[in-house]
């Protein structure tokens, strides 16, 4: 038997019975280089090691573990890690032949199987691993800076991790709502839908885009592109969300109606989840434009019936107008609260010149920017000397459908979020990105917006994992007052509109006839916080604020007891008690109509007027304003005063104030919830 160096023993036939050792060993690969840079598995340099694990009462495993490594003629190299009883042993020899190395792994593992104190034992071999990164042989992938940027890094929307952790958008169908797909081309064809796409100018199955000199049909081949690009082709660029569904509607290539775009809009609503739409009314500045009724209607449709339930989500792009100083609220596609509405801001993070603003901006994310900057690359059309690849897409209608393509990366890990869930998520998780043309403003909910980048800049990571654990927010619950047309012009300002009591249901102001009793309906905007309506013109805010007490029902009508009129000429005026008590008599039939019992007569008021009579004083000269009370309805009403010939109404000291009115909504309210 070899003479092992470094004080190992001699072996002998003996020594081996004796040993008797069951062995057991930890396999620890990377604590090895930790433990002795010089030590690695023979694959390497021909170092042997083991790890051994030890059973022994705990005050003796560190004994019995150099006993054992001094009897096999190995070093201790302690303990694995916090394993209790798990031991690196090895072999270090200043150079042995290869057949030496096997008599010693043999002898090692016939001593360490006959050892009473080992449990289990294991010769350490080096492992191959590799880092959960993505390397892609599409040759334009490096130049997609929006997805990673290595130039500046962190200005990008920070995708590659979802990716390692293979989130990729499978199992979603996102749909490119344009001028048709090219779902030939090799970075579509593998993720094409046919099953959700369509042709409404052509009325066929077929989505493919016609060439076309003047429009260059190629704009929703690149959207598309941007969205599930194939990855590892050796083809042009990579998807955001590559293992995502791609399908087309082909709308935009001929005359469009309200029929085609509602039809569009819900079109295979049940197999396509996303609806990408980087289109809209015209960028002039001067358009006001949108969905029409029947887009409107589909609209509304998808978000309750489509996706199963869980509704369609409408991305739609926030507009190219900004050097026409175009304002994205004048886009009904836009404001539209169905809709995701996308902005853009180029590499630097900055708003480019193209790019509009308005309050219905819901985040924004990496488009193209001037001409000094990059564009988004993605595929292109191979027709009409296309060459399937494109590096100059840009405008906002590279923005929406990469946030199509983020959202359907949230899809893939909670595919039951709502069309709410995704507009919430996206205003929980967007960045607020300092830009010097972005002013932001803090709302009563504490997020942050403006006008330039809506909540703020969109990331893939913080949307997909807060996607996994977020809670589903209430459906949408909307009340709408009644629409009572009046018949009357406009007022172009709010203190063109004056009130009078009027026993005979008109006002006799000037001539002029307004109504003499109006609803208001309380509508839930929000939780804990409802708002009234207030029957008033035109040309006054439509909506106040109103604290509803806890408990009280949210549904009962408000009898609005205000004749609403205008004096443009001279007035006579009320002034009698008779036109008042025939005022309060008109008001207790309408108060009685509205909530729908007997309202008392001022019998039953004690301690205020008979009915017909006013307190305090009228306003005159020296005194001020007053105001009497409505027995019938408990309500605050402007007293009945006389205005002197000649003068107009609009100036008489006894008119209410917008404040006043609010003041008598809140007794309207009092009124309505009874006793």
């Amino acid at each position: 038997m070899p003479h092992w160096r470094r004080g190992a023993p001699l072996w002998s036939a003996g020594m081996e019975a004796t040993l008797c050792i069951h062995t057991c060993l930890w396999l620890s690969a990377s604590w090895i280089p930790l433990a002795s840079p010089a030590l690695d598995a023979e694959g390497s340099h021909g170092k042997l090691t083991w790890a051994v694990s030890l059973e022994a009462p705990e005050e003796e495993l560190e004994q019995r573990a150099e006993e054992l490594a001094r009897t096999a003629g190995l070093v201790n190299m302690g303990r694995v890690g916090e394993l209790k009883g798990h031991y690196l042993f090895a072999y270090q020899p200043d150079g042995h032949a290869v057949a030496e190395h096997e008599a010693i792994r043999r002898s090692v593992d016939t001593l360490f199987a006959q050892h009473d104190s080992v449990r289990w034992h294991s010769e350490q071999k080096l492992l191959k691993r590799s880092k959960r990164s993505l390397h892609f042989n599409d040759p334009k992938y490096p130049q997609q800076w929006h997805l990673n940027n290595h130039k500046s890094p962190g200005k990008d929307i920070n995708v590659t991790g979802v990716w390692e952790r293979n989130v990729t958008g499978r199992g979603v169908t996102v749909v490119v709502v344009d001028d048709g797909v090219e779902h030939t081309i090799k970075d579509i064809q593998p993720n094409y839908s046919p099953e959700g796409s369509y042709d409404l100018n052509s009325n066929d199955p077929d989505p493919m885009p016609h060439p076309d000199e003047e429009n260059g049909n190629h704009h929703g081949t690149r959207c598309a592109g941007e969205i599930a690009a194939v990855p590892n082709n050796s083809f042009c660029t990579v998807g955001v969300a590559f293992g995502s569904r791609i399908a087309g509607i082909r709308v935009l290539d001929g005359p469009l109606t309200d029929s085609m775009e509602a039809i569009a809009f819900n079109k295979h609503y049940q197999i396509n989840d996303i609806y990408s739409c980087s289109w809209g009314p015209d960028d002039d500045g001067k358009t006001v434009d949108g969905p029409h009724q029947l887009g409107k209607a589909a609209l509304q449709h998808g978000v309750i019936a489509g996706r199963r339930g869980f509704g369609s989500i409408f991305v739609v792009a926030s507009g190219n107008g900004g050097q026409h100083s175009d304002n994205c609220n004048y886009d009904g596609y836009a404001n539209s609260i169905y809709t995701v509405t996308i902005g853009a801001v180029d590499e630097t993070g900055s708003m480019p010149f193209y790019a509009e603003e308005c309050a219905s901006m819901l985040a924004v994310t990496f488009s193209g920017g001037d001409k000094m900057m990059r564009s988004i690359v993605t595929t292109d059309w191979d027709l009409q000397k296309g060459t399937g690849c494109t590096e100059g897409h840009t405008g906002t209608s590279a923005a929406a459908p990469l946030a199509a393509g983020m959202i359907a990366l949230m899809l893939q890990v909670r595919p039951c979020l709502t069309w709410r869930d995704v507009q919430h998520v996206i205003v929980f998780t967007a960045t607020k990105y300092e830009d010097r043309h972005a002013k932001w403003d803090t709302n009563q909910a504490g997020f942050s917006h403006s006008h330039q980048h809506g909540f703020g800049l969109l990331n893939a990571w913080r949307l997909v994992n807060a996607a996994k654990i977020w809670e589903s927010v209430p459906y949408l619950a909307s009340y709408v007052s009644p629409v009572l047309k009046e018949g009357r012009s406009i007022p172009w300002l709010p203190q063109e509109l004056e009130v009078a009591w009027n026993g005979k249901n008109r006002c006799a102001m000037g001539g002029e006839q307004s109504l003499p009793c109006r609803v208001a309906q309380p509508g839930r905007t929000s939780p804990g916080q409802q708002e009234a309506r207030k029957g008033l013109s035109a040309g006054l805010p439509g909506l106040f604020p109103l604290p509803i007490p806890r408990g009280s029902a949210p549904h009962i009508p408000i009898p609005a007891l205000m004749c609403l009129g205008s004096q443009t000429g001279s007035g006579a005026g009320l002034g009698s008690g008779q036109s008042c008590s025939a005022a309060f008599d008109h008001f207790r039939k309408c108060c009685s109509s509205r909530l729908g019992r007997a309202v008392p007569s001022s019998s039953g008021c004690p301690g205020l007027p008979r009915q017909g009579e006013l307190s305090p004083a009228l306003p005159g000269p020296g005194r001020p304003a007053g105001r009497g009370h409505c027995c019938l309805c408990h309500l605050p009403v402007l007293p009945c005063a006389h205005v002197p010939p000649g003068r107009g109404w609009s100036s008489h000291p006894a008119l209410p104030t917008a404040e006043g009115l609010w003041s008598a909504a809140l007794g309207l309210w009092s009124a309505a919830r009874g006793p």
